[in-house]
């Protein structure tokens, strides 16, 4: 179900695009982003056993960041949250993906390809991936044409991991379908189960000959590697670990060649250095690292090829490149490959504490270098504090896109400070460990969330910052986060704790900005509440449905308490004593007395409870109709019934009275058309923004056939007809 995109009003069709937008000097843009690189593994960054001068010399003639967090720690939520602008805690299925995922960003999303391809841009995803394939977890179509794929989220080409090189299928996926497909060899993936006759890691331990685990990852044999997950099939479209680099880059590189004479984004995913690290055989030997090191001198050297095709093809001046990590690096992460032993005086997280996975800084500090010849400084470091978040905000600011409201909403407008043009530190970070933890930076200091979670990592043996107390630090003083001064200074935990509670909540509607959400308990069902009517029950549903019955905002009544209100039957949810066995909760037309509160935290794993008094949501276990009950006294955060999550499926915005006139600025000969369920010009495959009479944006669904519309594209505006 696609959410509505809405813009404040018809003026906002009339609007110019910024100067840059409208001139042939719109720059490409390139964001690279390498797989579980630390701070500390770039010679320009302090690294001394490993030597990264393609690299380097990038970052001589850019700006390199020393304050740079991604918002996760992990691949799956912070791939996540870099491609739509939205905190990866906010959905509840952003934790690490398996390989039979289905796709994880919807098709319905705005991402940062729906941006740049509003202004006219071509895009493309090219190499890891990691977010998931297809509409359903399990059920793929592999040997065919995917049903949902990665050029449904506004990509024009993909070239992508089917998931990462340690989890099956060990394939490339190319426009949705299995690149070099061997119709022989069909593929077959299960993460539950082996298929008949086929070796394992664990099995087979004899065929493992180029790697052996150190912890999991002895599933499906592949190369010689065991994997995570077992797949069968296969055939000549499976890949050689020794070639992936090669393969990413290469495509890379012909994109860019078939695209010089346009303006292209490109979001390119570099393998290195993620385990199974197994680099190609010219740079065995080179580092005294083994394969790690190895790994990091072959992630340069892609480096050095794509930048030197930039300078070949004329394309160096003009290309914005973007080079940084996912999250934090990790030593052993499931093979034999020798990584802590042979790391040395080596510190892949620089003076950090932690590494992947984790809630302190290591787990999410990243190399982040902006190069761009036309636009940007050169020569500088920046110390302001950054997040790769605001990549659409500050992308949108620079093509001149407009951002449909609502969406990429935690993305912010940091493009000054990513050009270097000033060192204005961004007004807060917020990330998010394995275990979802959140963490939280403002200036020098550093909050971390109670949470339950081993203080190591199981199998990486890595510190993971987990406590069941919070913790707060002062980074100016104690980079290292060795000293907890929560107890300390409660004037200052007290700040960091309301920001954090502001941040997480569900986004407050007013009187002109409508937020509905779905609340649901992933633990028990998962249920989606569901109003019955006035002064009825509040149910459960297992199947949620575009109801307005299962739609609710959260209206703020000035004492930190809040207001919880059914769209369909636009009335109150009220709180009622307690009794036993437990009464469900009803609504009423009549405003409560006294407002819910909105608790959450990271024992919590960013769940909600909604409590007011001694009343409490809680899902019952039971049918029939499976009540909201009123259920826990007001304080129990413990009980999976009590846990939910909201869920953002619909935006209103009450557009001012009256219409304004509309300029037809745009050539004719141009064809509004409905693919994959988004608008498209016909003539230059552009997604453009697409309103009705009264102003609203709408989507395709929204729209009778043979109404009248405003067409908003990079060169103009009209008004046509559909014809869907």
């Amino acid at each position: 179900m696609r959410k509505r995109d809405i813009f404040l009003s018809a003026l906002s069709v009339a609007s110019g695009l910024p100067a840059l937008a409208q001139t042939s000097a719109r720059p490409n843009v390139i964001l690279l982003v390498a797989d579980d690189l630390g701070y500390g593994d770039i010679s320009c960054y302090g690294a001394t056993r490993v030597s990264t001068p393609c690299i380097d010399s990038i970052a001589q003639s850019g700006i390199r960041f020393t304050d740079c967090h991604a918002a996760a720690s992990t691949s799956t939520p912070s791939r996540y949250s870099l491609l739509t602008g939205e905190y990866c805690f906010r959905r509840t299925d952003t934790g690490i993906a398996t390989g039979d995922a289905q796709m994880i960003i919807r098709p319905e999303q705005y991402t940062i390809a729906d941006m740049f391809k509003s202004v006219g841009y071509q895009t493309a995803a090219i190499g890891k991936w990691h977010l998931g394939l297809g509409s359903k977890t399990g059920e793929q179509t592999w040997n065919t044409k995917l049903d949902v794929g990665v050029n449904d989220l506004g990509f024009d080409y993909s070239y992508v991991m089917a998931a990462t090189a340690d989890r099956v299928p060990c394939v490339f996926i190319e426009d949705g379908k299995i690149a070099n497909f061997d119709p022989s060899a069909p593929i077959q993936v299960s993460y539950s189960s082996n298929f008949a006759g086929e070796p394992t890691g664990a099995a087979n331990p004899e065929l493992l000959t180029k790697l052996k685990s150190s912890h999991g990852h002895n599933n499906s044999i592949v190369n010689g590697i065991g994997r995570i997950g077992y797949m069968k099939g296969g055939g000549k479209a499976l890949w050689r670990d020794e070639d992936i680099a090669d393969s990413i880059m290469a495509h890379a590189i012909k994109y860019i060649e078939e695209h010089k004479d346009a303006p292209f984004f490109m979001y390119l995913g570099t393998n290195d250095v993620h385990v199974p690290r197994y680099p190609h055989e010219r740079f065995r030997g080179k580092s005294p690292m083994g394969l790690r090191g190895e790994a990091i001198l072959q992630f340069d050297y892609s480096i050095g090829l794509l930048a030197d095709a930039l300078q070949r093809l004329g394309l160096a001046e003009n290309t914005l490149l973007i080079i940084t990590s996912d999250n934090g690096p990790v030593l052993d992460d499931g093979y034999q490959d020798q990584a802590v032993a042979l790391a040395g005086s080596h510190k892949p997280a620089g003076d950090f504490r932690g590494a992947k996975y984790s809630a302190l800084e290591a787990g999410t500090t990243v190399p982040f270098i902006v190069s761009w010849a036309n636009g940007a400084e050169s020569g500088k470091v920046s110390n302001a504090l950054t997040a790769q978040i605001d990549l659409i905000g500050s992308m949108a600011a620079l093509v001149g896109a407009e951002i449909p409201v609502a969406k990429a909403a935690d993305s912010q407008n940091q493009l000054d400070t990513w050009l270097g043009r000033n060192e204005t530190p961004r007004d807060y970070v917020l990330c998010m460990a394995q275990n979802r933890t959140l963490t939280l930076r403002k200036n020098e200091w550093k909050y971390i969330e109670p949470s339950n979670g081993a203080a190591i990592q199981n199998g990486p043996r890595t510190e993971t910052g987990y406590l069941s107390t919070p913790q707060l630090y002062n980074l100016s003083t104690d980079i290292h986060e060795d000293n907890n001064l929560y107890s300390s200074n409660a004037a200052k935990a007290a700040e960091m704790e309301t920001l954090l509670a502001k941040i997480r909540r569900p986004w407050l509607s007013t009187a002109d900005t409508v937020f509905w959400y779905r609340l649901y308990t992933p633990a028990r069902g998962p249920r989606y509440a569901r109003a019955t009517g006035v002064a009825a029950q509040l149910t459960g549903t297992l199947t949620p449905s575009t109801d307005e019955s299962e739609q609710w905002k959260f209206v703020d009544r000035g004492d930190g308490t809040f207001d919880i209100i059914n769209r369909k039957y636009n009335s109150y949810v009220v709180p009622s004593t307690p009794v036993r066995p437990a009464n469900p909760l009803q609504t009423s037309r009549t405003k409560p007395a006294t407002g819910w509160q909105i608790t959450t935290n990271g024992i919590m794993n960013c769940l909600y409870v909604f409590a007011n008094g001694t009343s409490e949501f809680n899902q019952s276990v039971n049918g029939p109709n499976y009540p909201v009950l009123n259920w826990g006294d007001g304080t129990n955060t413990t009980d999976v019934g009590c846990r939910y999550a909201a869920e953002l499926f619909d935006v209103e915005i009450t557009p001012p009275t009256g219409i304004s006139e509309v300029k037809t600025t745009a050539p004719k000969q141009q064809r509004l058309i409905v693919v994959g369920n988004k608008w498209q010009i016909a003539e230059t495959g552009e997604r453009p923004a697409v309103f009705n009479l009264s102003g609203k944006q709408v989507a395709p669904k929204n729209v009778a056939t043979n109404e009248p519309v405003v067409v908003k594209t990079s060169t103009g505006t009209f008004i046509t007809n559909t014809t869907k």
